[in-house]
């Protein structure tokens, strides 16, 4: 593993697996470079199905997962998400890249592409491009974080990151900003996608990508659907692997 510092003083640790000279692809979180992880794990099928064809960076980010400290707690904000990322493709070596992110992943995907321009494809999974639940995963991770024991090897400022970077884009014009991207870009979910249950609020998340799809079609989103699945078995690699490099694939050029 490799690892940046910034101006804080706090490392920041990242992976890259795979040819340089392949285009260069950002695996979002659920993916991490060593927090959750074991040998053979699904990480591991990702990685392993794409690093053939692709340069892929993978990082213990938002920070205070695995190997990096320093959680920002609530001054985890969408433009600080999209700065430290960019940070760490620098320290990879990478301008242009590709991102795939699931759930949190996905939605931080969007921020980093309509604020930072380096993004040339964009696949995200588990959560919808418009019309976004942004105050619902606001109330969600607030409840979370205000509800859970405090554990001592966990940071609380963790458990609040989320709320941090959910909270400002209540007031975040999604439909203007979404409308710029103009990169290929796909929205992948299960067609029983109701997110993870928690604290007594409800995400159809499914039902949302459904309503905004004509919107998302006529921005020039592809929609793919995983038949069957929902918000946890829909990341399976072998359920949204095989999608996902099939779209990397054709809007990437490649050896």
């Amino acid at each position: 593993m490799d690892s940046l510092t910034v101006a804080d003083g706090t490392e920041i640790w990242f992976a890259t697996h795979g040819d340089r000279s392949c285009p260069a692809i950002f695996l979002g979180p659920h993916f991490y470079a060593s927090f959750g992880r074991s040998e053979g794990d699904d990480t591991d099928r990702w990685i392993n199905g794409l690093k053939d064809e692709f340069f892929l960076i993978v990082a213990d980010y938002p920070r205070g997962f695995g190997r990096t400290k320093n959680p920002l707690g609530l001054d985890f904000t969408p433009a600080v998400a999209s700065e430290e990322y960019c940070r760490i493709a620098d320290a990879a070596g990478v301008g242009q890249f590709g991102w795939v992110g699931y759930s949190y992943g996905g939605a931080i995907g969007v921020q980093v592409a309509c604020r930072s321009g380096r993004i040339s494809v964009l696949a995200v999974g588990g959560f919808p491009p418009l019309s976004a639940p942004f105050r619902e995963m606001a109330e969600i991770s607030t409840r979370v974080a205000t509800a859970s024991p405090a554990m001592a090897e966990v940071d609380p400022k963790l458990l609040w990151s989320p709320a941090g970077f959910y909270a400002p884009l209540a007031a975040w014009p999604e439909r203007e900003q979404v409308g710029k991207l103009t990169m290929p870009r796909m929205a992948f979910i299960g067609t029983e996608d109701v997110g993870v249950p928690l604290h007594g609020v409800d995400l159809p998340l499914a039902a949302t990508v459904r309503a905004a799809a004509p919107a998302l079609n006529e921005l020039g989103w592809q929609i793919e659907w995983l038949d069957g699945h929902d918000h946890l078995s829909a990341i399976d690699s072998a359920v949204s692997l095989p999608v996902v490099k099939n779209f990397f694939r054709r809007s990437l050029p490649t050896r």
